[in-house]
């Protein structure tokens, strides 16, 4: 019963400290470094318990299955968290014919506090206004209702914006 215990505790560290490491990893592709450091900090704390258990009996297939369970589910309790406290802001782009509804978009999305910025382009089957919008990743699903509500036939792109920080690039 003792290996089962090990391997329980194992796996449940390897949890922790993969969690750990993929929203360090998320954060500092956020601009926050410095939270990153923090978390790396615990999490290769844990790393360094977790190993020195299954590397005191390596010959133990549950000790080395419960250090890789534990990893594969960090990774996915991880970005499952993150994607629940949704770091960072995102664009959205609009593209509707130019005698569609972008106008309308527009207006709907500054009204509720969104940036929105129109540009004329030229598509395939003619002229096309695109919608720039930038929103918090929180507030994405309520950007892309307003748009299928007001213009359900429009094509949406997101991407996920990289922070720069202009003041540390000026000499």
């Amino acid at each position: 019963m003792d290996i089962f215990l090990a391997a329980s505790a194992i796996f449940l560290l390897r949890l922790l400290d993969q969690t750990l490491g993929t929203l360090r990893t998320l954060y500092v592709n956020k601009g926050k470094p410095s939270f990153g450091a923090i978390l790396g900090f615990v999490e290769s704390a844990i790393w360094v318990v977790a190993i020195s258990q299954v590397i005191r009996d390596l010959d133990s297939p549950f000790l080395v299955f419960g250090y890789a369970l534990g990893f594969a589910s960090g990774t996915i309790v991880g970005s499952y968290i993150e994607s629940s406290i949704a770091i960072g802001d995102v664009v959205v782009r609009i593209f509707s014919p130019k005698d569609g509804d972008s106008l309308q978009v527009a207006d709907t999305l500054r009204s509720e506090g969104f940036g929105v910025t129109i540009i004329s382009g030229e598509g395939r089957d003619g002229e096309v206004s695109i919608a720039w919008c930038v929103a918090p990743r929180k507030k994405v699903k309520q950007v892309l209702k307003i748009v299928s509500t007001i213009n359900p036939d429009a094509y949406v792109t997101t991407e996920s914006t990289s922070p720069i920080n202009l003041t540390s690039n000026r000499k």
